[in-house]
């Protein structure tokens, strides 16, 4: 396992038993007390839904190409998908790229479709999905900074980072629309550099093939857009009801426009290149945010842990499921592409 990997779910272990002590264990506990078993339960459903949801969106995608999987295998592949963009280095390139590649490797193992298309199709349904997001993400911000008081330093990095996510959206969403071919064209101008040149000439060709493939599957899949667009605004409903129903069983009734302020600010800290599952960042953005909501800061880091147990739990899930689709297949189809 990689070092870097292992180092910085490290830092953010210790960064997470650092705010433990700050805010008080004591703290923690008596917000804890307000939540049940039956309450864990309810909302790791809502997180399944979700997924659920994702998964419909993925195989839509996977229509364009006739491509048939039951609905078990269906949601199996995406549970592994997420779980690998969960404990990647996170940011919205792992996000986009990571949990996709494998889930086209496990299919092109289990369906024979070929990993250009199951990739593509799982590039395609993930933009949509946070395109979805980007709406309500925006929105929350726009609400927050109409409502609540922040500095406007945090302001300002909310909305960058904001900006940031957006581009690079739009960069995937309409770059292989128009088939600009935007990420070969700027390998090229890399490939100037002495240094780059050999390490960019051995993957320009799978570039330059899955941008032309991503051009192909949106001319070929226009008719499946509107129920991917369904079903991930219904996936981000669950997501944000998720919020609202943790926070009220902690004992706080959140209002819509805190709620989406917190769901932007929970989209926008995954999305960013940090440390793996953005470890430690994660409860620290939302000890500071729900402080600064007068919300306190107990409240904010025992909300932060519980998603994060729930988001743990699935994961741990997806590693009893991967043993069934194979764990060598993935160094094997690798050297086949």
């Amino acid at each position: 396992m990689n070092k870097a990997f292992i180092f910085s779910i490290v830092i953010g272990l210790v960064f997470v038993g650092i705010l433990v002590f700050l805010v008080g264990p004591a703290g923690i506990l008596k917000t804890l007390s307000h939540i049940s078993i039956i309450d864990c339960i309810v909302l790791f459903f809502i997180s399944f839904l979700a997924l659920f949801f994702s998964a419909l969106s993925f195989n839509n995608s996977l229509n364009v190409y006739d491509a048939k999987i039951d609905l078990k295998n269906l949601i199996n592949i995406k549970l592994i998908g997420f779980s690998a963009n969960y404990i990647a280095p996170s940011g919205i390139f792992a996000g986009f790229i990571g949990g996709d590649a494998i889930m086209a490797l496990i299919l092109k193992k289990k369906n024979g479709l070929e990993f250009k298309q199951g990739f593509s199709a799982g590039l395609a349904a993930k933009v949509i999905e946070f395109s979805i997001f980007l709406i309500f993400i925006y929105l929350g911000l726009i609400l927050g900074f109409k409502f609540f008081y922040l500095p406007s330093e945090i302001w300002l990095f909310l909305f960058a980072s904001g900006i940031f996510v957006g581009v690079i959206t739009f960069l995937f969403l309409v770059n292989p629309i128009i088939d600009n071919r935007f990420f070969t064209k700027i390998l090229t101008f890399l490939s100037r550099f002495k240094l780059l040149n050999k390490m960019i000439k051995k993957i320009m060709a799978y570039i330059n093939e899955f941008e032309k493939e991503l051009h192909l599957f949106y001319m070929k899949g226009v008719k499946y857009l509107f129920l991917s667009i369904f079903l991930s605004l219904i996936e981000t409903i669950a997501l944000i009801l998720q919020i609202w129903l943790l926070v009220h069983y902690l004992g706080i009734n959140m209002g819509f426009s805190k709620t989406l302020l917190v769901f932007a600010v929970s989209m926008l800290v995954f999305a960013l290149p940090l440390a793996p599952g953005s470890a430690g960042t994660y409860e620290l953005s939302q000890v500071g945010l729900f402080d600064l909501l007068g919300l306190g800061s107990d409240l904010g880091l025992t909300f932060s842990l519980i998603m994060r147990a729930i988001n743990l739990s699935m994961v741990a899930i997806s590693f009893f499921i991967l043993p069934h689709y194979g764990m060598n297949f993935f160094k094997k189809n690798a050297e086949n592409e």
